[in-house]
C-alpha cells in the first residue's frame, strides 16, 4: 500500500511538472511571436531604439544581400518604407530550454532605398535567452519565388 502511495504521489508531482513546463513553454511560445511582431512594427515604424532593444548585440541577419550585423541595418532603416504587412504561419522550433526558432511568411508593401521590397519573403528568426529577455540573435529573409510568366498564346 506505502509503494502505491509513493508512486501515486510521484505520478502527480511528475504529471504538474511536465504540465507547468508545457504551459509555461506554450506562454513563451507566445511571447516569442509577439517579439517577432514587435520587431516587425519597429522597423515598419523606423523605431531604430525598440528594434535594437529586440537583438542580441552581436546578431547577424542574411537576405538577398548577403549577412551582416544586425544593428547595422537600423543604420539605415529611415531608409525603408513599409506600407503594408502581415506575418503569417509562425511557428515556433525548440533547439533546448533557452534557443528557439521562429518562422513565418511576411507579406507586404514598401521600398528599401528606393526600390520596392518582396511582396512575400519566408523568415526565421533565431532567438535565445539570456538573463530572462529572449533577444533575436540571427535572421534570415529569402523572397518568395516569382510566379512563372504565362507562355504567349499560340498562333493558329
Amino acid at each position: 500500500m506505502r509503494n502505491r502511495m509513493l508512486l501515486a504521489g510521484f505520478v502527480v508531482v511528475f504529471t504538474a511538472a511536465v504540465h507547468g513546463q508545457a504551459g509555461s513553454k506554450a506562454a513563451t511560445e507566445k511571447a516569442l511571436v509577439a517579439n517577432e511582431h514587435k520587431i516587425n512594427e519597429a522597423v515598419a515604424k523606423q523605431d531604430v531604439k525598440t528594434f535594437l532593444s529586440l537583438l542580441a548585440p552581436e546578431a547577424v541577419a542574411a537576405d538577398m544581400g548577403g549577412f551582416n550585423k544586425a544593428s547595422d541595418f537600423s543604420k539605415t532603416l529611415d531608409q525603408l518604407k513599409v506600407t503594408t504587412w502581415h506575418l503569417m504561419d509562425e511557428k515556433v522550433l525548440w533547439a533546448d530550454d533557452k534557443t528557439a526558432v521562429v518562422t513565418y511568411t511576411w507579406m507586404g508593401a514598401g521600398t528599401y532605398m528606393k526600390k520596392p521590397i518582396p511582396a512575400i519573403t519566408y523568415a526565421s528568426t533565431v532567438w535565445t535567452e539570456r538573463g530572462g529577455k529572449w533577444l533575436a540573435l540571427f535572421h534570415q529573409e529569402t523572397a518568395a519565388a516569382l510566379p512563372p510568366t504565362p507562355a504567349p498564346p499560340k498562333k493558329k
